[in-house]
């Protein structure tokens, strides 16, 4: 298994190559960065191309970014926090200052390290299960060539100061030679002494002047630094935040399909460890499904992208997966970028869409059959038997109230799918709308032989509903609770308070619903006994009717039961107050 960390000899900075350093200032390559100076790389993070896998590049954990919550890995490929080539630069969150080819100077590289960066030798890390590898591809890391100082401004002058000695002692040579003596002696070396006192105090002052200039100098491009810094680890805290928070797999990989980039979705989606080490490896060794790695290999030989279905099993967990493998053209050479997405759901919804299809057919199907074969034999026997066209004369009518009454209650499913825009919403009482429900369904109850009874509430039962809304939702439950319910059973509507609100209730002792049927009842034509005859018809929506009406009258529906013990279908609608 290749190491990803590489070793000392790869991260020596050959500072001595011409070419090299006029690729940093022109902005061609990556700064480099001498092993006691190194600090976060924004692109690193910011950016998978920017990360380009390297498994034998060193790479560090920055402790200014450890402490906000995150451990990017930073690369060797920096002498300043924030120095980076424009290849390292991030596309989603490019800063302009991570092309500066300048490095920082000693002031402002320990300026930097001391209040934002504690650089420490570390394995690729990972923060809100985003790992980065280090930036660059396998090979040897470069550090920045050093910045020329004018030291000599903050150095003592001893030459001066033997100067100045050596034209006192000179001047009181010549005088002496020149027979200078007493009185005339004393003044002569006086006034040489205020000279050169005076020329070396004004040198000081200006050697001072000097001094404070080239240290605001350097003051001033520490706090650049440092604030270039800070920008680029911001843009990879948010950057990384991003990426961790993903509920698509996001995974890079090196020229060489080594990884470099990967986030926790990926993970997931691919069934492997959380806790796992993977940057540097090869992805062949990692993801053993031999058609997402062909889909790798393809797109990395032959240039164009590739989009591939797959199943990955995760425990007992088969999860369909779409991965798109494409290529980042930008870095050179250029990297490979995994997209993955879980297809769970968008295949449920194509199932259920299909099912709402083939239902329909069949609902729409049936009652035309039936017709065009009453029309057939009424065309027959009109003549030779009119008592039995006239009998099948009903039945087409008998269908064709079936088809009418299917129409109608697509049409109300339309209107509760629409939401708000059809309802007037007001203040109602619950009791009303169940008391003309009730004069509907009570002639079907008597000739089933159920008993259907309400519970009369002692209190008004306000709730803010659209007054039909709240009919076609009792209506629809206890027609279903009249229909899976035999002769001498029991139906029963009451309402009571809950949270804010009002709970209508429709309960029966009929067949009962099993847990894993509970959840679908609500989609549109399903039945959950599909053997069932239902002499007395039913659309197989109105539960559907009920779910969408509920949901636009902002409240919750759902139902308790257990196969063989009846079930109870609960309405919550708020009150006016609420």
């Amino acid at each position: 298994m290749h190491d990803p960390l590489g070793s000392q000899s790869n991260r020596e900075a050959p500072l001595s190559d011409p070419s090299f350093r006029d690729q940093v200032v022109s902005g061609q390559t990556a700064p480099p960065a001498t092993d006691d100076r190194r600090a976060d790389d924004g692109g690193a993070s910011n950016d998978g191309r920017a990360a380009a896998g390297a498994p034998n590049a060193k790479t560090e954990s920055v402790a200014g970014i450890g402490r906000s919550g995150s451990s990017v890995s930073a690369s060797p490929a920096s002498a300043s926090p924030v120095s980076a080539s424009p290849a390292s630069a991030s596309p989603v969150s490019a800063s302009p200052v991570s092309a500066s080819p300048v490095s920082a100077s000693p002031v402002s590289a320990s300026s930097v390290s001391a209040s934002s960066v504690s650089a420490s030798s570390a394995s690729a890390s990972s923060f809100g299960g985003v790992s980065v590898a280090p930036i660059g591809d396998p090979g040897p890391s470069y550090g920045l060539p050093e910045r020329t100082i004018d030291r000599l401004a903050f150095r003592p002058k001893t030459g001066s100061t033997i100067a100045g000695m050596v034209v006192i002692v000179a001047a009181i040579w010549l005088a002496a030679i020149l027979g200078v003596s007493g009185y005339a002696m004393v003044v002569v070396a006086a006034a040489i002494c205020f000279l050169v006192g005076t020329a070396t105090v004004v040198h000081s002052l200006l050697r001072w002047e000097s001094a404070e200039s080239a240290y605001e100098k350097e003051r001033s491009a520490a706090e650049s630094w440092n604030q270039r810094f800070l920008k680029l680890h911001s843009d990879s805290v948010r950057t990384t935040t991003v990426l961790s928070h993903m509920t698509d797999g996001i995974l890079m990989l090196s020229p060489a399909t080594e990884i470099v980039l990967i986030n926790q979705a990926a993970r997931r989606l691919l069934a492997l460890p959380s806790n796992g080490v993977y940057l540097g490896r090869k992805f062949s060794e990692l993801v053993r499904v031999p058609e997402i790695v062909a889909a790798v290999n393809q797109t990395r030989m032959q240039h164009v992208a590739r989009n591939v279905s797959v199943e990955i099993i995760d425990g007992s967990t088969v999860r369909p997966i779409a991965v798109r493998v494409d290529q980042i053209m930008t870095s050179d050479p250029p990297h490979l970028l995994l997209l993955l997405r879980d297809e769970t759901e968008t295949q449920r919804v194509e199932a259920i869409r299909r099912e709402f299809i083939a239902n329909v057919s069949h609902e729409l199907k049936t009652p035309l059959a039936a017709i065009k074969g009453y029309a057939e034999t009424v065309e027959l026997a009109i003549e030779d038997d009119p008592d039995a066209a006239k009998h099948f004369v009903a039945q087409i009518d008998q269908q064709c109230l079936r088809l009418e009454e299917l129409i109608s209650d697509m049409m109300r499913l339309a209107r509760a799918q629409s939401g708000k825009s059809t309802l007037l919403i007001q203040s109602i009482d619950l009791r009303d709308v169940i008391e003309k429900a009730m004069a509907s369904f009570l002639p079907v109850a008597a000739a089933k032989q159920i008993d259907l009874t309400v519970t009369p509430s002692a209190e008004p039962v306000r709730v803010m509903a659209d007054a039909e809304a709240a009919l076609a939702i009792t209506q629809n439950l206890v027609s279903n609770a009249l229909r899976h319910t035999d002769a001498g059973g029991h139906v029963t509507v009451h309402c009571r308070r809950h949270e804010g609100g009002w709970i209508m209730a429709v309960k029966d002792d009929g067949v009962g619903i099993a847990p894993e049927y509970q959840e679908r009842i609500f989609e549109r034509f399903y039945r959950v006994d599909r053997s069932r005859k239902l002499p007395d018809g039913g659309t197989g929506i109105g539960l559907s009717i009920v779910k969408n009406l509920t949901r636009a009258l902002d409240g919750t529906v759902h139902v308790i039961s257990s196969p063989g013990e009846g079930a109870t279908f609960e309405v919550w609608l708020p009150s006016p107050q609420g």
